[in-house]
């Protein structure tokens, strides 16, 4: 593989309008809801400013270690962290794994199931976030 790419947020640019979380619950769900998102973004009220959270794709993956049904891996054309839903059995070990606070893994509650960027990785045009914000807040960056 030889790199790592991450969703890079410029939070000075984001503008909390949510593109992001939409589109992103729309291509990996089908639907339209932000709780079904893999990207989140919060906002601070005393300071004004927003906040995108991605996966930072960690080098040592520890989400990837602590799965205990090997649902997680890393995907040789992309780099990014990735869950098999069809073997995840949404014990949520590897969100308890997540060395980042918040941690960028998500529970649905309705999968029953961990969900997580993948970089859109079946998407020819790469991650939809990036694609579709409006002020450019998110690039795909590439790390050796």
């Amino acid at each position: 593989m030889g790199y790592i790419s991450m969703v890079d947020p410029k939070e000075s640019v984001c503008q909390d309008c949510r593109s992001c979380e939409l589109y992103c619950a729309a291509v990996h769900e089908a639907a339209c809801g932000l709780e079904l998102n893999r990207i989140w973004e919060s906002r601070d009220p005393f300071r004004g400013e927003y906040f995108a959270y991605t996966c930072k794709q960690c080098i040592a993956p520890s989400c990837v270690a602590a799965c205990p049904e090997d649902a997680m891996y890393i995907d040789e054309k992309t780099g990014a962290r990735c869950i098999d839903e069809e073997k995840c059995n949404g014990c949520a070990a590897c969100i308890r794994a997540c060395p980042v606070e918040p941690p960028r893994i998500n529970y649905n509650s309705v999968k029953k199931k961990a969900v997580k960027c993948d970089l859109c990785k079946d998407r020819p045009d790469g991650p939809v976030c990036v694609q579709m914000c409006p002020t450019m807040c998110l690039t795909l960056k590439k790390y050796k």
